[in-house]
């Protein structure tokens, strides 16, 4: 048998890449040589060898070295303007053929197919590829992904559900994604029991890990432009996760460091009263650890004595002549997604979604999908429809 399951999201940056990168991989260990990804729209592109082509569809078919071409994996990425000329020349014309055939080959040719979504469900909708209309298109059921909470949880899943409801696509479940730790268990007690009174899977709680969305210093000092000073060789530069902003006191920074070793540090070439009092404990051996790399900014040059001494302490230096606080800015305001050479990050992204969410469950789904009709009251759509009156009659029993 073919399978094909599409990941779609309550709503941008949901989760829906971490998570086709776990069920990728599972699939994988299962079927080594016979498992596909694609994402038929993509917002976000990067070039590769001379094409632009979707960053989430580079990123899996290299981490989990898929081998596939990215005229299949990527069939469209959008531009700035992309919408702009669609609506007024109806131009490209061929976009729902060219995802048709991408979908096509690759379930010709592998024996799973995991379909990853944009954005919310209506996402795409400008081009008539809203995320409903490419899982109806393709014929594949669908997974939701949404943010963990209680309220806001229902609320977006009952939003979500009507375009996929509408479109008659199936919905296997729903996996609740970035659980504060500290709500863990009364967000699984809630919401275990509401997705249960209408029929809905849930596939899987999933911890928020702060580690995930934090830079790699390698992405850090890119997109701050900065330059390398002292890079200490048996730094692993893809281990080095986030960065912490020298505001403050000196005291306080210094704190800071103490509590967040594994973080670089974001300086201001100016603060020589913390760049002298962080070189200080570093050679006496007061801070063994962190911080992991110093970025300077707002400077061409550095003083060669600070360049000697953070050689001596084996402290990476960078510096950057952009702006302290535009550069803070700009940096604390950016999501930074996992990108192909952050191998440790691949790791644990595979692994807590390997740890959290039942695979078996997804798989046993795709294998024997419910075959009820819309609107019959034992189907998925019956069940969200007559779920009001579910909870109410329970409400009623229990007093």
């Amino acid at each position: 048998m073919k399978y094909g399951v599409y990941i779609a999201g309550g709503g941008q940056d949901a989760g829906k890449t971490t998570i086709s990168l776990g069920l990728v991989s599972y699939f994988k260990k299962m079927f080594p040589d016979d498992v596909a990804f694609i994402k038929p729209l993509g917002q976000k592109s990067t070039i590769v060898d001379g094409t632009s082509v979707g960053q989430d569809s580079y990123l899996l078919d290299n981490a989990m070295e898929l081998g596939i071409p990215v005229k299949y994996t990527s069939p469209f990425s959008t531009s700035s303007g992309a919408a702009e000329k669609f609506i007024k020349t109806g131009e490209p014309s061929d976009l729902k053929k060219n995802i048709r055939r991408s979908y096509k080959y690759l379930n010709s040719k592998y024996k799973v197919v995991v379909v990853e979504g944009t954005g919310h469900p209506g996402v795409g909708s400008v081009f008539n590829l809203s995320n409903a209309d490419v899982a109806s298109m393709l014929g594949v059921p669908v997974i939701l992904v949404l943010n963990g909470g209680i309220g806001s949880t229902i609320d977006r899943f009952s939003l979500c559900i009507e375009p996929f409801r509408n479109k008659k696509v199936k919905l296997l479940g729903v996996i609740i994604n970035k659980i504060l730790p500290e709500k863990e268990e009364k967000v699984k007690s809630v919401l275990s029991e509401w997705f249960d009174s209408i029929g809905v899977p849930v596939l899987g709680y999933v911890p928020y890990m702060n580690t995930l969305s934090s830079p790699s210093l390698g992405v850090l000092s890119r997109e701050m432009g900065a330059e390398t000073l002292y890079l200490n060789e048996e730094l692993n530069m893809k281990s080095v996760t986030g960065f912490n902003s020298a505001f403050g006191n000196t005291e306080e920074i210094l704190k800071m460091i103490a509590d967040e070793p594994n973080r670089a540090l974001v300086v201001s070439a100016g603060r020589l009263d913390v760049i002298e009092s962080v070189l200080a404990r570093k050679l006496s051996g007061v801070f063994s650890d962190g911080p992991s790399a110093m970025i300077l900014c707002g400077k061409n040059e550095v003083d060669k004595w600070i360049i000697e001494a953070c050689k001596r302490a084996g402290l990476p230096l960078f510096c950057s002549n952009a702006p302290f606080e535009r550069t803070v800015k700009k940096i604390h305001h950016k999501i930074f997604k996992v990108e192909p050479g952050e191998s440790k990050k691949i790791e644990n992204i595979i692994e807590l979604i390997g740890s959290n969410v039942d695979m078996d469950m997804i798989e046993g789904l795709l294998k024997d999908p419910d075959k009820n009709e819309e609107g019959d009251e034992g189907s998925l759509i019956g069940k969200v429809l007559f779920a009001p009156f579910r909870i109410i009659e329970k409400l009623l029993k229990r007093k």
